[in-house]
């Protein structure tokens, strides 16, 4: 029951929580602006709470456990009983807690007033923020809207329904499933497909299209499949999924293949279908400040993160792919520094693209194919992790990474699958950044051992000039 309604002002208020909306309040209290930030849920928002945080705490975790069951290959003879799968929660709980806490001490720190409750806009410079006990009107001089996205449901598939799973909920479950259905082969599904697998669980990959990583080109995943032989015949490509019933306490999904129907049964069906910002624009009540949802259900901006209003803008989900955090933390920054009026701008070429599978899976840039559409000459120099020195010495010799050159030698794009890709891709990224050269990366000294040699020698093979290859 609401029991007071005040109204205060604010130079900056920022509407959501999450990686983008916190670094913008962050960065606008560094630059001197009196800041409000607002969110329904915990500060962090769904990477910090319920995503990429707790989900790559269990990746390590199941990865732990799997790695322990192979320690024979080097001489240590060791087994795990048992895994205490409440215990790995709460460990993940505690990942989660600490860098909570570690958020909350910066923003009261640097003096952002915080706010939990939904906000809808009343008008072009005012937003009503309707908290448990109470409601408020924030009237601003520069608005930042930062609401992230939610996951797709599927008619017949909806989370309400018994045994239907969002990401969320896996990141919720009691113990480890012994049998697991993934809807959508994307990297959400890969991901959690990955992490359960490694604990035991039998998991099972149920795709639309016509093979799992659609986003990412086809040699990376045929090498992903060739070092998970344990997918084998558990990935069902050409799969419409429809619904879903109970039997003999199992959660069964009903599903299509060429016109022949098929079911498949697990604890849980985890709907991993990926996201969509629309349901939370719509929340916003936007029509109030004269903006709009465009026909794919984003909002656009330009390079300062300005909406069709230059005093309201948006970053991160809201705004269209890639919905990945490391991108909202950019825009993030630019939309506060914007606000503080400086000349910030997101110019930034290249973004990168990590998936903790087992093993990893790290892009940026051009693929081969995107480059010989772009150019007439075209360099491709590969470098398997099993020449890698680095890679032998922890037993974790799966996968390659591939350079792509102009003719020129100017580098292009970078694909790794393999141990720590989501590490290298940040070298890569820079190099791209910077404009560089084969030549730039080969007569920079890497350290040895390590991977991010392998960076090296796959630009020499593009020249055919590889020494360890």
């Amino acid at each position: 029951m609401v029991v007071g309604d005040i109204e205060t002002q604010t130079e900056l208020l920022v509407i959501g929580a999450g990686p983008g909306g916190y670094t913008a309040a962050i960065r606008a209290a560094q630059r001197g602006l009196d800041v409000v930030l607002v969110d329904k849920e915990e500060l962090g928002g769904t990477c910090l709470n319920r995503g990429c945080i707790p989900a790559k705490a269990l990746i390590h975790a199941s990865k732990f456990h799997h790695e322990i069951q192979n320690w024979h290959e080097i001489g240590i003879e060791a087994e795990c009983e048992n895994i205490n799968f409440s215990k790995i929660m709460n460990w993940k709980d505690s990942v989660v807690d600490e860098l909570n806490s570690g958020l909350e001490h910066i923003l009261d720190r640097e003096g952002v007033t915080v706010k939990q409750g939904e906000a809808r806009f009343i008008d072009e410079d005012t937003v009503r923020i309707e908290e448990e006990h109470n409601a408020e009107n924030v009237k601003f001089e520069n608005a930042v809207i930062a609401t992230g996205s939610q996951p797709i449901e599927i008619p017949g598939l909806e989370y309400s329904k018994e045994g239907v799973i969002s990401s969320r909920g896996l990141l919720s479950l009691d113990e480890a499933p012994e049998d697991l259905v993934v809807v959508g082969g994307g990297y959400i599904g890969m991901e959690a497909a990955t992490k359960f697998a490694k604990f035991g669980s039998e998991v099972k990959i149920v795709e639309a299209a016509d093979r799992v990583l659609q986003n990412f080109d086809e040699e990376i995943v045929n090498e992903l499949r060739e070092s998970n032989p344990e997918y084998g015949d558990k990935i069902f490509t050409g799969v419409k999924a429809s619904g879903v019933e109970q039997r003999d306490g199992k959660t069964v999904l009903k599903a299509e293949k060429d016109g022949e129907k098929m079911s498949l049964e697990g604890d849980y069906v985890l709907v991993a279908a990926g996201r969509t910002a629309r349901p939370v624009l719509e929340n916003l009540d936007l029509e109030n400040a004269g903006l709009e949802i465009s026909d794919d259900g984003f909002l656009e901006v330009d390079e300062q993160m300005k909406t069709s209003r230059d005093d309201i803008m948006a970053i991160g989900d809201c705004i269209g792919q890639p919905m990945l955090a490391h991108k909202a933390y950019r825009e993030g920054r630019v939309a506060a520094e914007v606000a503080a009026g400086e000349a910030a701008a997101f110019d930034n070429q290249y973004i990168p693209k990590a998936m903790y599978t087992d093993p990893e899976v790290a892009v940026v840039g051009m693929t081969p194919d995107e480059a010989r559409e772009r150019f007439d000459d075209v360099m491709i120099g590969k470098f398997p992790f099993r020449a890698s020195g680095r890679s032998l010495t922890i037993n974790q010799d799966h996968g390659f990474i591939r350079v792509v050159a102009s003719g020129d030698e100017k580098l292009q794009g970078v694909q790794i699958v393999g141990s720590r890709a989501s590490d290298m891709i940040a070298e890569a990224t820079l190099a791209l950044e910077m404009q560089a050269y084969l030549d730039d990366v080969i007569n920079t000294i890497h350290a040895h051992p390590t991977f991010p040699e392998a960076f090296a020698e796959a630009c020499e093979d593009a020249r055919g000039e590889s020494i360890h290859k």
